[in-house]
């Protein structure tokens, strides 16, 4: 990913945030991942997010054909949400959801 798209993400991330549309803590998550009323999701894990997690939320996602990005550092997802100590985070607004699907590589 270029460093442009990658911006952009964190971009939508903080629109996410200050509209509500975030999904975060395991059980929101895990929820969030399950919901079949929900057309179109994405998980976004922070790369130094521990093992169990990562693991137990890739499971989930694939799963439950849900895309998930490993992407940033748990600094910075916190910083481009508002937020402390984020591990992952899921997108509810399709529109955002859209948004980052379209920069992503096919």
């Amino acid at each position: 990913m270029t460093e442009q798209q990658i911006q952009k993400i964190l971009t939508f991330l903080g629109f996410a945030a200050r509209s509500k549309n975030l999904v975060f803590g395991k059980d929101m998550l895990r929820e969030y991942i399950t919901d079949p009323g929900i057309a179109k999701k994405i998980v976004i894990i922070a790369r130094d997010t521990g093992d169990r997690v990562k693991r137990d939320l890739k499971i989930r996602c694939q799963m439950n054909n849900v895309k998930y990005l490993e992407l940033f550092e748990k600094a910075e997802l916190s910083k481009a949400i508002g937020k402390e100590s984020i591990s992952a985070v899921g997108i509810s607004d399709e529109n955002l959801v859209d948004g980052i699907l379209k920069l992503l590589p096919e």
